[in-house]
Parts: structure tokens; sequence; C-alpha cells
């Protein structure tokens, strides 16, 4: 009997024939080949698979429930005595009628504040008995009701949530209060930042939603009514438009009986078809200058339209505003300003994507008299972030950097909260904040200049200028890249300064 083995395990057996057999040598080579063949197959396909099953690191668990009436409710738990309840309404001031700016906010404030089912004392008592601090934020994207309590106060807070958002009672006091409110705070804007970055989203999306502030203007928010607030809470206010995030609270079984007691009832209805995220206004690069008296420096404000969310790219383009402005004294920006000796207060860059309002900015606080060379400065950065290698050095204190302030993020509840609230209102996979270290470590250099060249530019951008006018347009009379005018209201021409 004759024995033949190979290295991956596999034994032939075979009676001894004569030697001297020519078929019986033919028919032993080939079994020898077939073996070494099937040996490689096997070393092949072993490496294949440990590439391919790379482990994904541990991250935050995520974990989800959807009731019948489509409310989504998604559960990080954690250890601790502190709980993060986030509720989301996916609507915000996007959905703001033309002539209504202002009604998605006034309507998140007023059910809280102006809801005759709790008056603003009792309000204010639940919360200090609740030992809870609840914070409204409302974008052009989204509304969200955040709440930092303890975790053992979870079960009354969603009580309270449930009474005030399920069914509110708007009251006339309540809500010209909060408008009187919203009249000495966001409608005065008195911070040049604010001025700025209002009047640039104007000149950036033009008359589309994208431009109008969140919480409206004045003429808007005066004539806002309380059939306003109904008839929007009546369309977007539905379970099916809702998710609940909750970071540190009860385990999930517990958490889905819960909001199945207290929001299983809340009827679901079909909501209106979403509008369209706006085109782009691919105007001539333009200077608007904002008079701000008795000012010797100047807040600039440049940008442009940005990619949605969804966008493929994202983490290519992170890094590449991670380069351009987010790495301090080693960013491009900061280090072009040094090489140049312009003085500045602040300096940054920043993304904004969102799923209609995405937006490009770059912001800088300059002596007037630098106005010129700033300008110039950050239109070269942007295009030098397109052309000029990466050095890994640099690639990799961007990818450091940005890891850092992810770990970050997620270390505690808020942020945490506010991450998985991302990812359910932009249908992010689940675990793209376990997979987000790799994504980013993944990313090439050449993948970050390509992403900045589709969607970086220095030819289709607006700025704002917010300082004394006249030294303004003085210092920026020979600068020929942009159009240069003084802000006027709508409606007026603009006044050229060349």
């Amino acid at each position: 009997m004759l024995l033949i083995s190979s290295t991956n395990g596999m034994t032939v057996r075979m009676d001894r024939p004569s030697w001297t057999d020519h078929s019986f040598r033919e028919l032993l080579a080939a079994i020898v080949v077939l073996i070494a063949l099937s040996d490689q197959l096997v070393l092949h396909t072993f490496a294949q698979s440990k590439s391919s099953d790379a482990p994904i690191p541990a991250g935050p668990r995520i974990q989800r429930t959807d009731l019948l009436n489509g409310l989504r409710i998604l559960a990080v738990e954690r250890p601790g005595e502190t709980a993060v309840v986030n509720l989301l309404i996916k609507t915000g001031s996007f959905a703001d009628p033309k002539d209504k700016a202002g009604v998605a906010y006034l309507t998140a404030q007023s059910v809280c504040f102006g809801n005759a089912k709790t008056s603003f004392q009792r309000w204010k008592d639940e919360l200090e008995f609740l030992n809870a601090r609840v914070e409204i934020r409302v974008n052009h994207d989204s509304t969200v009701f955040q709440a930092h309590l303890p975790s053992s106060n979870v079960d009354a807070l969603l009580t309270l949530f449930t009474r005030l958002i399920v069914r509110p009672v708007f009251t006339e006091e309540g809500l010209e209060r909060i408008k009187c409110e919203l009249r000495s705070s966001k409608l005065a804007l008195s911070e040049p930042q604010q001025i700025g970055k209002l009047r640039l989203g104007q000149m950036v999306f033009g008359r589309s939603a994208c431009a109008r502030p969140e919480w409206g203007t004045p003429e808007s928010v005066s004539a806002l009514r309380i059939a306003d607030l109904e008839a929007f809470h009546r369309t977007y206010y539905l379970p099916n438009n809702t998710a609940l995030m909750v970071v540190g609270g009860p385990p999930m079984a517990r958490l889905g009986d819960l909001v199945r007691e207290k929001l299983g009832s809340w009827i679901k209805r079909d909501l209106p078809p979403a509008e369209p995220a706006p085109a782009p206004i691919l105007a001539n690069p333009a200077i608007r200058v904002i008079d701000r008296k008795n000012s010797s420096e100047a807040v600039i404000l440049v940008g442009h339209a940005g990619p949605l969310r969804q966008t493929p790219d994202f983490f290519a383009l992170t890094l590449a505003n991670t380069l351009l402005g987010g790495l301090g004294k080693a960013s491009r920006l900061e280090q072009a300003f040094t090489e140049r000796n312009i003085s500045y207060r602040s300096l940054s860059s920043d993304l904004q994507f969102g799923q209609a309002c995405s937006q490009f900015q770059v912001r800088a606080e300059v002596p007037l008299a630098s106005l010129q060379a700033t300008f110039q400065a950050i239109l070269d950065c942007i295009e030098d972030i397109k052309t000029h290698p990466i050095s890994d050095t640099e690639l990799s204190r961007a990818k450091s950097a940005l890891s850092s302030r992810h770990a970050a993020s997620v270390g505690s509840e808020a942020p945490l909260a506010d991450e998985v609230t991302a990812i359910e209102l932009f249908d992010l996979s689940r675990d793209f904040l376990a997979r987000f270290p790799l994504r980013v470590e993944h990313t090439s250099a050449e993948r970050v200049q390509e992403a900045a060249k589709n969607y970086l530019s220095s030819t289709r951008i607006s700025g704002i200028v917010v300082g004394e006018s006249q030294a303004a347009k003085s210092a920026l009379a020979h600068f020929r890249s942009f159009e240069l005018s003084e802000w006027q209201e709508s409606g007026a021409k603009p006044a050229s300064a060349n």
C-alpha cells in the first residue's frame, strides 16, 4: 500500500502496483500536481480571509427598537447615574413656509414654554424636581429636545415629554413671551460673527430656505399666530417622524416598555414630500462690507455651498478641512498667515454638513489694514490644499486630531447622544461610530486632494466683512479677485466700491 501526504493534511491511500507500469507513473505524477495545487489554494484562501475579515474596533453598542406607529428608539447602555435623552423631530426650519420663517423654532419653544398643559412656572418646577436640564435646538434639518438628568428619572421625563409634545395646547401669552425674548436676543443681531454668518448664508443660498435664519426675521416672527404653530405641529410632530435617543438610561428591554406605554398610542400620519435641496448659486466672487463703527478690526467670513452629508467623500473632505484650518498652528491657514505676517485674533475653517444646506466656511478676525492680504491668503490656501502634496506627517497629524475628537465625542453622554442622533437623521450605518477610526485611517492623501478639488473652490466663493466700511473698502480697493460693495438690505442695489 502507498500513502501520500500533503501539508494541508490530505492523505491519499493507494495499492502499490508494478513501478514498470507506464500508466501508473502518469497517474502518480498527476496526483502529485493536484496535491501541490490544493496546498497553494488553501494558503491563498487563508490569506484572503485574514485580510477581508479584519475585526471592527469596539465602539458604542447601539440598540434599536421600532414601535408599530413608526417611532424609533435608539439606546446606548452605559454604567453610571447620568442619562441624556434626545427626542428628535426629523424636520427643522427648512420646512418653514416661505412667508412664515421661524415657525419651526417657535413651535419647538412653545411646546415647552407656551403650553397650557404645563404653565411656565410649573415647567421650571418639574425640571428642578427631576434635577433635569432641557435644551431645545432647531436647525435647518431637525428639531431636538435634549435632556440631561439622573438615570433614575428617565421614566418621569418621558411622561413629561409625552404630555407636552404629543398634544400641546399653545397659548397666546406664551407665544408673545417667546417672541419678546426672541426680539431681544437672536433677532437683535448684535454680534459680528452672527451677523456675518447670516449674511454669508444669504449670499451663498440666495432666496432659498437655506438662507433664512432658523429663528425667522423680525417681520415673519411678528406675523406668526397660534394657528401657524398648530399647523406645523400637526404636519411634522408625528411618531413616524420622531426618534428617541437615550444614552445611559434604563436597559433597552425596560426602556422599550416605557416608551411603548407612553408613546405607543401616538397616531402616525403621512408626511408631506420633502423639498429638494436648493441648487448652489454660481455667482461671480463678491465681497459685501457690513458697516460696524469704531472698530479697528474686521470679522471675515468666506464660503460657498458644500456637498450633502450623504456624500461618499465625507471622510476625505473632513480631513481636508482639518488640514486647512483644524490643526491650530500646524494648519495650512495658520502657517500661511504666519509666513505673511498677518496678525489675527481668530482663524478657522468649517464644513457644515446637512441634508439640504451644507456649507464650507473660513472665518478670521484681523486688523482692517490686513484685509487684502487675508483674503489672498485664504484663497491661496484653498488652492494649496488641492495642489500641494500632503506629506505623510501632515496627514498623520490630521488623522490623529480627527480620531481624538471622535474618541472624545463618544466618551461622554451628551456628545454620544448627538452622534447617535446624527446616525438616525442622516440614515448612516449603525456601525458608523465603530468604523469611524478605520475609515479615517484608510483615507489616502490622494483621496483627500481629489475631494478638495471636487468640492472646494477659490473662484465660486463669497465673502463678508463686518467692520468700519470706509476703512474696509479702502483696504480692499486694489483687490480685483472679488466684486466689492457695501451690504444692502433686500430690494436695494449694492453700492459699488469701485
